[in-house]
């Protein structure tokens, strides 16, 4: 973890409020290693088989964490089903595949009420909107182990790419320039920490509220400019926060040279930075980043044109 400010005194970090980042990547470091897992490292699976020898398959899993929670007690069905769809095809997206479907599966105490029905229906619809078909999925009445009026929701999406449109971190060099994208906002990430300070009284409804709004999905995007050969690779900002994510997609034989000062201030992070350790927000938060891309210097002015009405900007280099 890059270290970037003196250290504070911590007010709330993510393992007081119920997450543990570093035993996560512990579990995650030893079952790859243990089962040669690679793709444990990445933001989907890399699938190929002979059938298939001009192109590669990926895909991925995500829920959209605590997050859902205050979804569900609102019954906002609509935003339940766009940050799943959000955070699986963020990540899928940073392979270069295109969408192709999805699966969900639903772990409910009880199935009344219309809120599950909704939520798959307007799945349904957001999926549409990318050509992405919405198989099928499961749904497990567990009263034993979920809250009474409660669910959880996971999903899994499958993408097709050709070869010669793969987002490899092998093609990154030094030199290439991060050209970031701004968030909306907290995404489906860190909400364990952000509910426990509202519920501390820390973080006022207001603010509170905007932190719900959908997590906002990149893919067409980032899908236009690699059909245009701009790309190299590519980081979805999710859990582990700017810097963990960005190394991600780059060899261990480079670095990240990044400039937080030229990203785009946004009330909720600045209210954040006063009330959590600073290295605390940037590894548990976007911190105002919602996706990332590495290309050659030759191509950023053209990427940043292309992209303009995306807000993008010039987040560093690679070393």
């Amino acid at each position: 973890m890059q270290q970037l400010f003196q250290n504070e005194l911590i007010k709330y970090d993510y393992k007081s409020s119920g997450v543990d980042i570093d035993k996560a990547d512990e579990i995650i470091k030893n079952i790859s290693n243990k089962f040669k897992m690679n793709n444990l490292q990445n933001f989907a699976g890399l699938y190929s088989s002979d059938l298939f020898k001009d192109y590669r398959f990926f895909s991925c899993c995500d829920g959209i964490g605590s997050k859902i929670i205050p979804l569900i007690e609102r019954g906002l069905s609509e935003t339940i089903a766009a940050d799943l769809v959000a955070m699986n095809l963020n990540d899928l997206i940073t392979t270069g595949a295109k969408p192709m479907f999805f699966l969900d599966y639903i772990a409910s105490n009880n199935l009344e009420g219309d809120i599950i029905q909704n939520t798959i229906e307007n799945l349904k619809i957001v999926l549409n909107k990318y050509n992405c078909s919405l198989l099928g999925g499961e749904i497990s009445e567990l009263s034993c182990l979920i809250k009474e009026n409660y669910f959880d929701i996971a999903g899994f999406i499958v993408g097709l790419a050709k070869k010669e449109d793969i987002l490899d971190k092998n093609n990154v060099i030094k030199g290439d320039i991060i050209v970031a994208y701004p968030s909306n906002g907290i995404h489906s990430n860190g909400f364990s920490l952000i509910r426990k300070l509202h519920s501390n009284k820390i973080l006022d409804n207001e603010l509170f509220e905007k932190c719900l709004k959908p997590t906002k999905i990149y893919a067409d995007l980032i899908y236009s400019l690699n059909q245009k050969k701009l790309i190299k690779s590519a980081a979805n900002i999710t859990g582990g926060g700017i810097y963990t994510n960005l190394s991600r997609s780059i060899n261990n034989n480079l670095k990240l040279k990044l400039d937080y000062n030229s990203i785009p201030s946004q009330e909720i992070f600045e209210f954040l930075k006063k009330n959590i350790e600073i290295n605390e927000c940037y590894r548990v938060f976007n911190m105002g980043v919602g996706f990332c891309i590495i290309c050659a210097k030759a191509d950023v002015n053209k990427v940043l044109e292309l992209s303009s009405e995306h807000n993008p900007f010039i987040l560093g280099e690679i070393e």
